[in-house]
């Protein structure tokens, strides 16, 4: 499918089929030609416009190959940009959830999903706060009456599944029923992943959860993505990278019942290191690179990026199918060094006739064809 020309995501407007062409290796820019700057947040499609919500980093170099608790930790924002065809980009703010300018010189926030709720007709932005992250169960939320904000910050959400949140916290709606789900990490023992559902009004845990994956010890597995296909909901999860060049893998896990029984696909590890291999395992967090762990600046994976959510595309046409991407962050990767300017890496997934995911492969550019 994503070998041909183009994916259909519109309506074919006299017969006239228009492509457009994403790049991964060409910075991407808004329609002022500025680099856009958003990063480990989401791509929300709402009434057929896109909305990119993500963390506004600063200019800043970050020293060495993984992260040095400085650069992209403090004075973080989340901006948003729109866009109708996912290549034209305009930003629309830097501080959509003006409130963390109140302390975010010393608080780190990252990784803002935005999910809308048809019975309360709001728009709700679930995120990683340092309030919150490595202390305590709880999961900051803000809502706003617009996808284009501004949004404002809520009672926190206590999630039941877990005593500690870690390193990852994403919202996922289910397109068919719009149940809410919270997909986190545990710091508590054993390490693990949960999915957790939400009251119809997207204000409290329901109480019911399920783990998804857990590991003893380190290194933890964090960032990923949610998506249902199907009728089957699939979860992709890494090991930390800690904004390390070399990027994560992508372990693919299966339910259908996301509170339910979640299954380890066969041939689970769908993004390979570059030269073919399988990552090393190691007890080390974020400090090893998996592809090469005698060289940090080494091998890098087959997509050397983090991941931080997976992108559903809808098309209009009916009977269409949607498009699934893998959605990263290539720290490191900018020509001028600034974290603010790193590229992301957006992959379309690919399955094969049992609804697995299967291996992903770089690509430098891919063709969507829109209306």
């Amino acid at each position: 499918m994503f070998l041909q020309s183009c994916i259909v995501l519109g309506t074919i407007l006299l017969g006239v089929t228009s492509c457009t062409t994403i790049s991964n290796i060409i910075p991407r820019v808004d329609t002022n030609g500025k680099i856009v700057n958003a990063h480990d947040g989401c791509i929300f499609q709402f009434n057929n416009t896109f909305f990119m919500y993500g963390t506004v980093y600063e200019h800043c170099h970050q020293n060495g190959p993984t992260c040095d608790a400085v650069c992209g930790y403090l004075n973080n924002t989340f901006a948003l940009y729109t866009s109708p065809d996912m290549t034209s980009w305009t930003l629309r703010t830097t501080s959509i959830l003006p409130e963390l300018g109140i302390d975010n010189a010393k608080v780190s926030y990252w990784m803002p999903n935005v999910g809308y709720n048809k019975k309360t007709g709001k728009f709700y932005m679930l995120y990683w706060s340092g309030h919150y992250g490595f202390v305590n169960s709880m999961a900051a939320i803000a809502t706003s009456d617009s996808p284009y904000g501004p949004f404002v910050n809520q009672p926190p959400i206590q999630m039941l599944g877990g005593k500690v949140i870690s390193s990852t916290l994403g919202l996922f709606v289910d397109p068919d029923d719009g149940v809410a789900y919270v997909r986190y990490n545990t710091r508590d023992p054993p390490l693990r992943h949960v999915m957790e559902s939400l009251l119809p009004d997207w204000s409290a845990s329901s109480g019911h959860y399920s783990t998804i994956f857990v590991k003893n010890d380190y290194p933890w597995y964090e960032g990923g993505g949610v998506m249902k296909r199907d009728g089957t909901f699939y979860v992709m999860i890494g090991t930390d990278c800690c904004f390390c060049q070399w990027g994560g893998d992508a372990l693919v896990f299966t339910a259908t019942n996301p509170v339910g029984t979640w299954t380890e696909q066969v041939d689970a590890e769908v993004n390979y290191c570059a030269d073919g291999s399988m990552p090393i395992e190691h007890n080390i967090t974020g400090t090893v690179n998996l592809c090469d762990k005698n060289n940090i600046q080494g091998t890098n994976f087959t997509i050397p990026a983090q991941q931080f959510n997976i992108v559903t595309i809808t098309p209009s046409l009916p009977n269409k199918e949607n498009v699934y991407m893998f959605y990263g962050e290539r720290f490191r990767s900018s020509p001028d060094g600034i974290k603010a300017n790193d590229f992301q890496a957006w992959i379309p997934l690919a399955f094969d006739h049992a609804g697995a995911v299967q291996k992903m492969a770089w690509m430098d550019s891919f063709t969507l064809t829109l209306e």
